[in-house]
């Protein structure tokens, strides 16, 4: 990454750059993974349109995941050759090579058999939560507003 030295690590420049991931409630909430309310949070209804917004986004994400790996039969046997941190940054540029050439398709409306029946989806690891800082709270109190504010003007809330 442009601007810090080489001497640090990767995760060091992720966590100072101000961004986060969106996950599900199986996660901890910190300043750079914000996850979907646990009951009995999740049964405000702010939190549950914030919730919403978050599963319609997981849900096209795995679509286009199933449709990769459908188009590209080698992005379905990656998980069986990675074998540590080392072998990640080939699988991100090979990502990246099936990335670019289905969004040029796409653009160009070609029409390849999407093959929805070989989405396959993994179930994820459940990891023991830590006490969410009052940073991380914050964060996602303003990306729900946020969020649901988004959805609200482009028509996509209320839930019908």
């Amino acid at each position: 990454m442009a601007g810090w030295p080489g001497s640090c690590t990767d995760s060091m420049v992720y966590k100072n750059m101000g961004q986060y991931l969106l996950a599900d409630s199986a996660y901890p909430l910190n300043e750079h993974l914000i996850p979907a309310y646990r009951a009995p949070a999740a049964n405000a209804p702010i939190n549950a349109k914030f919730n919403y917004c978050l599963a319609k986004s997981r849900v096209r994400n795995e679509h286009m995941i199933g449709i990769l790996k459908g188009r590209w039969a080698s992005l379905r046997e990656m998980r069986l050759h990675l074998n540590g941190r080392e072998d990640i940054q080939p699988y991100m540029e090979w990502i990246k090579s099936c990335c670019i050439p289905h969004n040029m398709l796409s653009q160009i409306e070609d029409s390849w058999l999407e093959l929805d029946n070989e989405v396959h989806q993994e179930m994820q690891q459940r990891h023991a939560t830590d006490a969410p800082t009052a940073n991380a709270i914050d964060l996602q109190r303003r990306l729900k507003e946020s969020c649901v504010g988004h959805n609200y003007v482009f028509g996509l809330l209320p839930i019908r």
